[in-house]
């Protein structure tokens, strides 16, 4: 018996993944159609037929083609640009096993992006116990990270932001393996993952930065290390390589390219985004719109041991660089590897929050471009669970598992709350007057689920006439539904809405009740049906008196 409960011990992190890669395969069909997923797919189809082009692939050139003609045309300025990661081997899959059916195909995109945020949550464990050297932590962090319900919602539909955070989380892993020994295999990899990370989102950037930004650090303790200097330099060349190489768009003119990207990137955005009950423009919020989301939207616990976590890592390095004695030639600025590991994932996170909230970023969409942030949250606080634990004795540190054990499960019953729209989780801190005040499902995830109300509502075959009392391009998703069904629909321009059988409102940005009374609605229509979960009123369903 105990040999049979060693094991288990043993394999529990073989175990744990199991059953999250289960659950994950149970439920990633639950979820709605996210407003991008359009456009992604059709970036995939876009750099797929340019590399079978490229390569002479006659036969994929042709099929591609034919699929990108097929899809909807963008013109934003940051379209057909992005990294080719993600979308190109979905592209891929979706030829190969002739995936054609518009509600399969996107189902299997939100498997996929499970798969590569499960990838991610893999990779998160090797790094905790890499860098605190025990399973239950380890898997503890993991488990805070997956139960985030933010992230947990995102994890089968987000395929940017969630992408982005795995490959930031593998690009970690491998910049702790260059830590611990500077050879090329660890230097390769590092460069090949962080120019991934940044060609699928530019935060990606931070990782030559941060480098640079360590090696200066390095040269305290050991100024004239001539073989140093020329790994790091090896670094940024694999990691400039690298970006060129797998992001087709920089091929022609990778400078000139990549500045132009820049540009198209900042000058993207919603007409207005709603924070705090005010519409701003997107390069104009207050500078405490990303803390104010983090505070709003993240864990109560999660929340305050990433606080202790962080003030403790703050206060220990900030000592050390006020007792830096400058008549020495050089300063151990960490005695030993897991310092400099936690000296370096502060230096990240103090870059990328800064930069998130006080330069001229654009913020909509809650804080989802930053959600990559979460990292950070769960690695300060297992440091601080690592660190109370040698603080007290082991009877408080029962009192302190019990507590974490109970926000745990308070987390899980959030989950099942939410289902199937975690990615609009608001904490026990906002009240229902407060979430008011902004964006709840500003990627229209609850759209399809309106569509399926009125078609199963209307159960005869007449057309069926859509209004949409919000900026939302509703018609986008009607595809997802059988055809026989999506033929009965007819979209209203918005000053046509009083003609409509239905009227989907969805709270997002552009919606200024009190600016633009194009929203209003006539007496002729009469509330149906409403989502509100946990005071976050997700959509509402007005339907036209006497049909």
């Amino acid at each position: 018996m105990k040999t049979i409960s060693n094991r288990l011990l043993a394999n529990c992190h073989y175990i744990f993944f199991f059953i999250f890669f289960i659950i994950g395969l149970l439920i990633y069909k639950d979820y709605g159609f996210n407003i991008d997923e359009t456009f992604q797919r059709r970036s995939g189809f876009y750099w797929l037929n340019y590399l079978s082009n490229f390569f002479g692939l006659d036969k994929i050139s042709l099929i591609s083609s034919q699929k990108l003609n097929t899809s909807i045309n963008f013109t934003e300025p940051w379209s057909d640009v992005y990294g080719i990661i993600f979308d190109v081997p979905v592209a891929i899959i979706e030829i190969i096993f002739s995936i054609n059916e518009p509600l399969k195909i996107y189902e299997m995109r939100h498997f996929l992006t499970f798969i590569y945020f499960f990838v991610g949550i893999i990779f998160f464990y090797k790094i905790l116990i890499n860098r605190f050297d025990s399973k239950f932590l380890s898997l503890f962090g993991c488990l805070m990270l997956i139960i985030t319900p933010r992230i947990f919602g995102d994890s089968f539909q987000n395929n940017k932001d969630i992408v982005f955070l795995a490959f930031f989380i593998i690009s970690i892993f491998y910049g702790f393996k260059v830590f611990e020994s500077y050879n090329l295999k660890n230097i390769i990899y590092f460069g090949v993952f962080s120019s991934i990370a940044t060609s699928t989102r530019l935060f990606g950037l931070v990782f030559p930065a941060s480098f640079l930004l360590i090696y200066l650090f390095m040269t305290l303790s050991n100024k004239k290390d001539l073989k140093l200097f020329k790994k790091i330099s090896f670094y940024f060349l694999v990691y400039i390589f690298f970006l060129i190489l797998h992001w087709p768009y920089l091929w022609s003119s990778p400078i000139n390219n990549f500045l132009n990207f820049l540009n198209s990137v900042g000058n993207y955005g919603p007409g207005n985004v709603l924070f705090n009950g005010i519409f701003y423009n997107p390069k104009l919020v207050p500078y405490s719109y990303l803390s104010t989301w983090i505070v709003i939207s993240t864990p109560i616990l999660n929340l305050l041991m990433f606080f202790c976590g962080f003030l403790i890592l703050s206060k220990f390095y900030l000592n050390k660089l006020l007792n830096v004695d400058v008549r020495k030639k050089t300063y151990d600025f960490w005695e030993n590897i897991n310092e400099k590991k936690d000296f370096y994932i502060l230096i990240l996170f103090v870059i990328l929050f800064f930069a998130g909230s006080f330069f001229q970023v654009k913020h909509y969409n809650s804080w989802r471009m930053f959600y990559f942030l979460n990292f950070f949250i769960i690695y300060f606080s297992i440091f601080f669970i690592n660190f109370s634990k040698s603080k007290i004795n082991k009877k408080k540190q029962k009192y302190l598992s019990l507590i974490l054990i109970a926000f745990i499960f308070l987390n899980i019953i959030k989950l099942f709350q939410y289902h199937p729209y975690q990615s609009i989780y608001f904490n026990q801190f906002t009240s229902k007057k407060f979430i008011e005040g902004f964006e709840v499902d500003y990627t229209g995830l609850s759209g399809i689920e309106f569509l399926r109300y009125v078609v199963n509502d209307n159960s005869n075959n007449k057309k069926i006439k859509i209004g949409i009392n919000s900026w939302y391009p509703l018609w986008r998703m009607a595809e997802l539904l059988p055809e026989k069904d999506r033929k009965r629909l007819i979209f209203l321009s918005n000053k046509n809405k009083e003609n409509a059988d239905y009227i989907y409102s969805n709270r997002i940005y552009d919606v200024n009740i009190y600016l633009d009374d194009k929203y209003n609605l006539s007496r002729n229509f009469e509330k149906q049906k409403q989502l509100m979960i946990d005071g976050a009123l997700v959509y509402e369903i007005y339907k036209r008196k006497g049909l």
